[in-house]
């Protein structure tokens, strides 16, 4: 009696950790939808930072302000007290906005019914607040960067197998790889948040 329980609750076990799996409770680079969700086509590249540190290393003067001041390709130039980079500002000059994709969206899907959901920027490794979504490496000037943001939580539902309903009123549809937005044609592809990206 006791070996007939003791078998029914190991395969009750196994029939229960099986159904996980099926839904993709076993983490960010496990089968199913469970994970971390990007439109990789959107995160910036290594190669965007070449025109940059190649600035920062000739010290290229980028604005001249006359009495107002003269401003050059720094490290300080890009990259704020708090660790944050950015190419945004006017003092850049000609590299204003070189660098696309300084902050986009993450998804992460953290079980079966919760959802993450990030608009994050890049941060010199180590500094920023928030979770670490995606790292880069930036060439030797700036060393690996990652993007980092603190999430918004939101429940969701899948519906039909392959629709997933956002409590904030996105749907996105399941394909092979990813997610699709409605009303859009781009995938947020599944990725290992764990990898440095070269």
């Amino acid at each position: 009696m006791k070996k007939n329980l003791f078998l029914g609750l190991v395969l009750c076990s196994m029939f229960m950790f099986s159904s996980c799996e099926d839904e993709g409770l076993t983490g960010s680079t496990g089968k199913g939808l469970v994970g971390y969700y990007a439109r990789l086509d959107l995160v910036a590249q290594t190669s965007d930072f070449d025109e940059i540190n190649e600035a920062i290393n000739n010290h290229e003067l980028l604005e001249d302000y006359g009495k107002y001041g003269k401003y050059y390709a720094t490290y300080d130039l890009f990259i704020d007290e708090d660790g944050c980079f950015s190419s945004s500002g006017q003092n850049c000059g000609r590299l204003r906005f070189s660098v696309d994709g300084e902050w986009i969206n993450f998804i992460r899907i953290l079980d079966s019914n919760t959802l993450l959901f990030y608009a994050a920027r890049l941060y010199i490794d180590g500094m920023g607040e928030g979770d670490e979504l995606y790292k880069l490496y930036a060439g030797p000037i700036f060393g690996n960067l990652t993007y980092k943001d603190t999430p918004s939580y939101y429940t969701y539902t899948v519906i039909d197998n392959n629709k997933i309903v956002v409590s904030n009123g996105d749907i996105y549809t399941i394909v092979d790889g990813g997610l699709i937005k409605d009303g859009s044609s781009s995938i947020w592809s599944k990725y290992d948040p764990t990898k440095l990206h070269k």
